[in-house]
């Protein structure tokens, strides 16, 4: 198992690619490497592949190997995260960074349910029982079963097919992620709650932390709260913007991604912070 200190810097910390979905925003790997250039260790924190969906398992390994072969064409490392659209592809759940100061997670253990937003939430919550019958009572209150759990109910969950690729696939996308009329609220207030409750799972888990970097609900933002920093990462999916995180040395510095044409970039400055500062 790797640990932290394992990893070369400067560390780029990105999520949320879903390289293979229709809707996806990346079209070829290639368009990346602006985003990966300058870095040693990219850490991809969950649902950098779409595998759950049906029929797209396939293209989501030949993005991979595309993946991989630009980061060894830069000299980058690149580690892969597990997320609930692709929770089988490594066993790295979690990552104390720099200290302990930086809890690096998905963000499905947000929620019991791991999706509240997701059409397939009957079909999480069956599972869900199953877990809570055979997990013990208080198993979301110890880290690793709470991970697991998580990635249990994305793997067990029946998948429904996604949309056909073409040239109206990211339209499609938002359309379909639109219906029932409904969840576009249940999204939004989701995307409000967030962060507070990425808080009080860094609270509980990691108090000595300051900073908890998730993705997850593809919201990129940054939110401040006694003097400690959620910071969600967003997505490369339609209707979301994407944040990369970078730890060189003792300092923590968030840029957004720019894209436009299917070529992307490292582009404005959110936030800087030196973590040697008390």
């Amino acid at each position: 198992m790797l640990s932290a200190p394992d990893f070369e810097g400067p560390i780029r910390i990105l999520s949320d690619l879903h390289l293979a979905h229709p809707g996806c925003r990346v079209g070829d790997v290639a368009g990346l490497r602006p985003v990966f250039e300058g870095a040693r260790t990219l850490l991809f924190n969950g649902d950098t592949f779409e595998l759950r969906k049906a029929g797209l398992a396939e293209g989501a390994l030949a993005q991979r190997a595309a993946l991989e072969a630009l980061c060894a064409e830069l000299g980058a490392r690149p580690i892969f995260m597990t997320g609930n659209h692709d929770p089988e592809i490594s066993g790295h759940h979690h990552f104390d960074l720099r200290g302990g100061l930086v809890f690096l997670t998905h963000g499905d253990i947000l929620y019991e349910d791991v999706s509240p937003w997701s059409k397939l939430i009957a079909d999480m919550r069956v599972v869900l029982e199953e877990v809570r019958a055979e997990y013990p009572a208080g198993y979301l209150d110890d880290l690793e079963l709470r991970l697991k759990a998580a990635k249990r109910i994305a793997a067990e969950t029946r998948v429904r097919k996604a949309c056909r690729p073409g040239g109206l696939a990211n339209l499609k996308t938002v359309l379909m992620e639109s219906w029932p009329p409904g969840r576009p609220m249940k999204i939004l207030a989701t995307w409000l709650r967030s962060p507070h409750v990425a808080h009080a799972l860094r609270d509980k888990f990691r108090p000595d932390a300051r900073f908890i970097i998730y993705g997850h609900t593809h919201c990129a933002r940054i939110h401040r709260k006694r003097g400690k920093f959620a910071i969600n990462t967003g997505a490369f999916m339609p209707m979301s913007k994407s944040l990369a995180v970078d730890l060189d040395g003792e300092k923590l510095t968030v840029r957004e991604v720019a894209g436009s044409g299917g070529e992307f970039r490292l582009g404005r400055e959110r936030g800087a912070w030196d973590l040697g500062d008390p």
